[in-house]
């Protein structure tokens, strides 16, 4: 499955040199407001030393990753949602992508311009959402003039707009949807209406410190560093990270943060061919992860052979799992785990 993710914040707070430092390609950061007008995309690789792994157990012609997408989104100002600055072309942007990464700045540079002329990354958020929100204000006002006209003649609506009147008062009140709760059949409803606030959120402080943590359900870390080493060749970045003490760099503990704030995990194929690493959400059944691998193997779906990571890498092969009764054959109903290694069986 694909998964984007948007980078947006006020101008100048570090977003295109983190989409540099997440893509390794050059795209404008200058030191002035909408450097960036239309949104750079790439493609991110997530490391995943287990792919490593089973490729000293099985020799294969290639290693597939999986891949997330990020969109580096013109920074916004007030009055966005009204069109100031780059306001509408900026806010369909956001519309495209499953989670919004926030960044605001938290270093001191008096270099480096800030277009509310002081730092305060609470403020840089308030100023995001209240923007965002606004813009749901605006499409939720005319999703309820539809409903209101359409229940002269279907009753049923009801529910609908009861839902809606819920979420004005809401976001009348600063509140994202997300944020909010909400029963299992409001969610459902609310699927079906891309409402930007509704979206995943994560909040990134571009920090003077070289160590990247989580906390607060935020992410801390330091950009313009996280783009230095990005240059390295992966050896040299392993042995400078060790150096200053650092486990993880930054852009892979913010795309582990994605996968688990937006509820995915992975599973494995295994072959001479290719070794390859297949995105599902949470909770999927088997049928669903076939039908990651190809469309087809949903309406062909005979069984799925399953083994652990963990007991793959202990026995070394297929042969060996089934032997030790380690190999599970599934129906279609089987929920996956992360680390699965998995066979289709089809017609």
């Amino acid at each position: 499955m694909a998964l984007k993710i948007g980078i947006v914040g006020i101008p100048n707070v570090g977003k295109s040199t983190l989409f540099n430092a997440l893509t390794n390609n050059v795209v404008p950061s200058e030191n002035f407001p909408f450097c960036t007008i239309d949104p750079n995309t790439g493609i991110v690789f997530v490391e995943d030393n287990r792919l490593y792994e089973l490729a000293n157990i099985v020799t294969t012609e290639k290693i597939i990753k999986a891949d997330v997408t990020f969109v580096d989104i013109a920074g916004l100002v007030k009055g966005a949602s009204k069109g100031e600055g780059l306001g509408n072309k900026f806010l369909s942007h956001i519309y495209d992508v499953d989670l919004i990464l926030e960044v605001v700045r938290e270093f001191k540079n008096d270099l480096i311009i800030h277009v509310e002329n002081n730092i305060n990354p609470v403020r840089d958020i308030d100023i995001i959402n209240t923007e965002l929100i606004l813009k749901d204000i605006e499409v939720l006002d005319k999703l309820k003039n539809n409903i209101e006209k359409s229940m002269r003649k279907d009753g049923s609506l009801k529910e609908i707009l009861d839902l809606f009147e819920k979420l004005e008062k809401n976001l009348n009140e600063g509140k994202l949807i997300i944020e909010e709760k909400y029963t299992l059949r409001e969610k459902e409803i609310l699927k079906n209406y891309n409402f930007l606030t509704n979206k995943n959120f994560i909040y990134l402080y571009n920090t003077e410190e070289y160590a990247p943590v989580i906390k607060d359900n935020s992410i801390y870390m330091n950009i313009l560093f996280e783009f230095e080493i990005s240059k390295m060749d992966q050896i040299s970045r392993d042995e400078f990270l060790k150096d200053f003490d650092i486990k993880e760099s930054g852009v892979d503990l913010l795309t582990r943060f994605a996968f688990d704030k937006l509820g995915l995990q992975v599973f494995f194929t295994v072959g001479e061919k290719e070794i390859r690493a297949w995105v599902i959400k949470k909770g999927s059944s088997a049928i669903e992860a076939a039908g990651v691998i190809h469309t087809d193997f949903v309406k062909n779906f005979i069984k799925m052979e399953v083994v652990s990571y963990d007991d793959f890498i202990s026995l070394k092969s297929w042969n060996n799992a089934r032997d030790k009764g380690k190999l599970k054959i599934v129906g279609s109903d089987y929920i996956m785990n992360d680390g699965d290694i998995v066979i289709v069986r089809h017609s």
